[in-house]
């Protein structure tokens, strides 16, 4: 129901190597790249490069210009510094995250690769070279690069954040809670460490670890809706029901356009009201949420079991089919919109979906039992059995009591 959210950062310096600390001129130029006065800075570094054309006074311009945007300006000026300084690594560094910024991720990779050659224990050119490898699925090559980037630099906690992320798309959790806590070791104020550990802590179901991180993630910034809601869904999983809608009803009052607080309230509010038989409060949320995000598939497929239980089978077909047109993949929506064709007595259409969810996975041993269901309630007694079988086979025993009644 919910993603890490994934910030990447490139990170770009300045430097000063081509000129003394005596230099005034040089010096104030720095000054205001540092106090973000970009415009100032770009004045300085002109008069600079018109007296003194030097590698380091055009590279420092570059950033400025980079740093407001001028794209074409940063790429000239940092272009014009490598023709200058052919070991300029930090120039090679900077154009390529301006390279990556454009687009051009092939020839960002390029510059870093020169970067690394002059400089091999530069940290930050393997930093923005594992980025740029990860961006284009070479996980394997980003993981290599991010341990360099530490080896030469342990210091930065975006690149233990970085390989956290990525240890964790990768399946190790384990491994990036600890890049994380070490990311949060260098600054204990980086919001994004606190809020991804949770989401792996929560991931795992250690709920309590999960609201910690999601606490810390808050009193920094007590605005961050994502920490709101994932805080609200590890509270559910320790059964805190009034806590978790307190959580979506905050995430809604601070950002009323945020589509998933409105369905992950909808859903707790149809598991603990559908007894009563009162849906306008999920109902409400499941239709917000869609109206939010039209293409969100996890309100439909929820709207879609509140339509089913309230007995609107049409509605909860339609919304069932929007499932599997988003995620045509998702054996579970398949197998809903069969369910609900079966409880609708139309065993025929049911049979497609049951079909099509045991072809997205193979050990649907629901599907199987529900197609025998509805083959057997269409006469097709041999088919029914030999599903009621396949079903038993794999660990469903409600199927042994039907096999033993209608199959010889």
């Amino acid at each position: 129901m919910n993603r890490i959210i994934i910030i990447i950062i490139f990170v770009i310096g300045f430097v000063q190597e081509s000129f003394s600390k005596d230099d005034e001129q040089f010096n104030l130029g720095l000054k205001k790249i540092e106090l973000k006065e970009y415009r100032e800075a770009i004045n300085i570094f002109t008069k600079i490069i018109k007296s003194k054309p030097t590698s380091y006074a055009y590279y420092n311009r570059g950033l400025a210009f980079d740093k407001l945007n001028v794209n074409d300006s940063a790429m000239i000026d940092y272009t014009q510094a490598i023709k200058i300084n052919r070991k300029n690594f930090e120039a090679y560094n900077n154009r390529g995250t301006l390279k990556d910024k454009l687009g051009d991720r092939e020839s960002a990779y390029k510059d870093y690769d020169i970067a690394i050659k002059i400089n091999p224990n530069y940290a930050l050119a393997y930093y923005n070279r594992g980025i740029s490898r990860s961006e284009t699925g070479d996980r394997k090559g980003a993981l290599n690069d991010y341990d360099l980037s530490i080896k030469f630099d342990p210091n930065y906690g975006n690149t233990w954040y970085n390989r956290g992320i990525l240890k964790s798309d990768m399946g190790n959790d384990s491994s990036a809670i600890s890049d994380y806590t070490e990311a949060i070791k260098l600054n204990s104020k980086f919001r994004d460490a606190y809020y991804n550990r949770g989401n792996v802590k929560r991931r795992l179901k250690d709920y309590t670890g999960a609201i910690s991180d999601y606490n810390q993630t808050l009193l920094i910034d007590s605005l961050f809706v994502n920490a709101l809601n994932n805080r609200g869904l590890a509270k559910y999983g320790l059964k805190d029901v009034d806590g978790a809608i307190s959580d979506y009803s905050e995430a809604i009052r601070i950002s009323p356009y945020y589509y998933l607080p409105y369905c992950n309230r909808g859903i707790i509010y149809f598991e603990q009201r559908r007894a009563t038989g009162s849906s306008s409060d999920y109902m409400n949320d499941y239709n917000k949420s869609i109206q939010l995000k039209s293409d969100y598939s996890n309100a439909y497929f929820y709207r879609g079991l509140a339509k089913k239980f309230l007995k609107d089978y049409q509605g909860s077909i339609d919304d069932f089919s929007q499932v599997v047109k988003l995620e045509p993949n998702y054996a579970y929506g398949y197998y809903n919109r069969g369910l609900v064709c079966y409880e609708w007595e139309k065993y025929r259409e049911a049979i497609p979906d049951f079909d099509n969810a045991i072809k997205k996975y193979k050990d649907y041993k629901e599907a199987y039992y529900y197609r025998g269901m509805a083959n057997y309630n269409l006469g097709k007694n041999d088919e029914a059995c030999n599903d009621w079988r396949k079903a038993i086979e794999l660990g469903y025993k409600e199927a042994e009591y039907v096999l033993q009644s209608y199959c010889k």
